[in-house]
């Protein structure tokens, strides 16, 4: 099990006090955390005369499980948006939607068949073709609208991703309704 750990270096000049010696100074901000993820996991201020001494930071050694517990809270917070989806297109979850043959997260029977992913980024998400590829496929062999949600989570902003043709045909429909 690897977790991939990164070390932030920043220059915050006054205002804040030293990790080491309490006083209000100019002080450098060390920020470890899971470069994946980008929690942080420990963080010290300290200023440049404690810097000048060699100050040595210690960091505690990330806990074997922390994998572990990192993909349960994932988990979690996944479940948590997909009800949230649910209830804001009046449909319902799809239990064991990543592990059965009833595929997708969120189902509005004969109307809808919707993949929910998040992100903690507030710049961007990789979209995998082959993901929209699945979400098509299992929402063409239910006769369902099949679409991809994108939620920025820490940003509080969502997207839906469609195929074109799907995009075409409900472009069509909203111009009949205002025709009529």
């Amino acid at each position: 099990m690897n977790v991939e750990l990164e070390l932030a270096i920043r220059y915050v000049g006054f205002g804040l006090s030293c990790s080491n010696c309490g006083r209000l100074r100019e002080t450098t901000r060390y920020v470890l955390q899971n470069k994946r993820l980008g929690n942080i996991l420990q963080e010290f201020r300290l200023c440049d005369a404690c810097q000048d001494k060699g100050y040595v930071i210690s960091f505690v050694p990330v806990p074997v499980d922390f994998k572990d517990k990192m993909r349960a809270r994932r988990v979690r917070i996944s479940r948590e948006l997909e009800r949230g989806l649910a209830k804001d297109v009046h449909g319902k979850v799809q239990p064991g939607s990543g592990n059965q043959d009833a595929k997708a997260d969120v189902r509005v029977i004969g109307e809808w068949r919707l993949e929910h992913k998040y992100t903690d980024s507030v710049k961007s998400y990789t979209l995998l073709l082959r993901d929209m590829s699945a979400v098509i496929r299992h929402g063409n062999m239910s006769g369902e609208w099949p679409g991809l949600v994108l939620n920025f989570r820490k940003v509080g902003r969502k997207f839906i991703t469609l195929p074109y043709e799907l995009f075409l045909e409900i472009v069509e429909r909203l111009r009949d309704i205002r025709k009529r």
